[in-house]
């Protein structure tokens, strides 16, 4: 008899040590991969109205007509330069997605629950529908064959015209996984016995295999994938701040000493645009960072804010880029002059760093000129087209709460 008590006494130890480590090694870093807990508390306690009038929502009306254009089959025949988006199969995708973001952002400010069912519904929609399924698959989560051989040869022209499947491909990815980190953001306490829910996750889980995994970082394909790996994990419940740590080591050799972006601001004449993506993602890995509590290299922000400086510099005048502009990485030459759009509320894509800075630099020279800049109507207060969710209204809300 004592025994077999001394028997059950063992294995319930053994059950409450092995759940136990399992949960301490299991814990999610934040609610979000992206945005840091004590950001979205704050967020959530700032008053509804005040939300909605900063993040530019009190005239907003959801483009339910877009948005009703569903998601594509498939996206087909980008060339290496993505120059050719116009006649590119299936690319009416990222307008919707676009909207899509947009419109959740806005469910979200102001609790608008028959819209956030709306979108909901969507997702099932699309995930009955496979939608973007049929998009050729270039990558594996293999990191022995990451690419597949017949998606290899981009840039096989210098200028950028030769059809990229790759490029295909990474705009589907980067389409589904923006829903998916709305979804985990927005929907996973929403309606939890719903059966939808499954149906959605089946879709999204036919894309992780879709995921490069990460190996060298570099600008550009969120981070390296790193954005959409780490996301894999938070998912998963798996701690990750292995991989953030590795993301901000590999970053921190992107982000140069004199102010540029490796491989981003010597894009001829689309430096500026290209050295703007790298922003946003920098400031991305910044919040990550946060958000896992992982420290910065030392001279990492001091490097970011200088950047920060040549994007404010190379936009008031573009022949300050030159310097590196005319290597031409990729690109076509500049001679001074930069394809970007001059007027900074209509950027969305990586725009979420407009307002990050503001946050976290309010006093900065960069931040003060982006406020002069752009006012409520900033298409990256209401989302982003690579992360999805409203980072931009989230972190201006809080730069401009008295």
């Amino acid at each position: 008899m004592v025994i077999k008590s001394f028997n059950i006494l063992f294995i319930y130890i053994l059950f409450i040590t092995l759940t136990s480590y399992s949960i301490a090694n299991s814990k999610q870093l934040s609610k979000s991969p992206f945005i840091p807990d004590d950001i979205l508390n704050k967020y959530d306690d700032l008053p509804k109205d005040y939300k909605s009038k900063i993040c530019g929502f009190n005239n907003y009306k959801p483009k339910k007509n877009i948005i009703n254009k569903d998601l594509a089959p498939k996206i087909l025949g980008y060339n290496s330069r993505m120059d050719n988006w116009k006649i590119v199969e299936g690319v009416y995708s990222r307008d919707v997605f676009k909207e899509y973001a947009d419109a959740i952002t806005y469910a979200s400010v102001n609790e608008n629950d028959k819209v956030k069912e709306f979108l909901f519904d969507k997702l099932y929609t699309w995930s009955k529908n496979n939608a973007l399924s049929a998009t050729k698959q270039c990558y594996t989560n293999s990191k022995d064959k990451p690419i597949l051989k017949d998606c290899e040869g981009e840039w096989s022209d210098p200028n950028g015209q030769d059809i990229a499947p790759i490029k295909d491909a990474t705009v589907a990815v980067e389409i589904v996984m923006g829903l998916n980190y709305i979804y985990n953001l927005n929907f996973t306490s929403y309606k939890t016995d719903d059966p939808r829910h499954k149906k959605i996750n089946q879709w999204f889980k036919s894309f992780y295999k879709r995921i490069k995994p990460v190996s060298k970082f570099y600008m550009g394909n969120s981070a390296g994938w790193f954005f959409p790996n780490i996301a894999l994990k938070h998912n998963n419940n798996k701690n990750y701040k292995s991989l953030v740590k590795k993301l901000i080591k590999g970053a921190d050799k992107w982000i140069l000493k004199d102010g540029s972006i490796k491989d981003r601001t010597t894009r001829g004449n689309r430096s500026l645009w290209y050295h703007h993506t790298g922003l946003g993602e920098a400031f991305m890995i910044l919040e990550i960072a946060n958000a896992a509590n992982v420290k910065l290299p030392k001279n990492y922000e001091k490097n970011l804010l200088k950047a920060a400086e040549l994007f404010q510099d190379g936009f008031m005048d573009n022949s300050v880029l030159e310097p590196w502009a005319k290597k031409a990485h990729n690109s076509q030459a500049s001679n001074g002059v930069q394809k970007f759009n001059k007027n900074l509320d209509g950027v969305s894509f990586n725009g979420p760093w407009f307002h990050i800075i503001q946050y976290r630099y309010p006093d900065h020279r960069t931040s003060k000129f982006l406020k002069s800049k752009m006012t409520t109507r900033a298409r990256s207060l209401k989302s982003d087209e690579i992360a999805g969710i409203g980072i931009g209204c989230i972190y201006n809300a809080l730069a401009n709460f008295n």
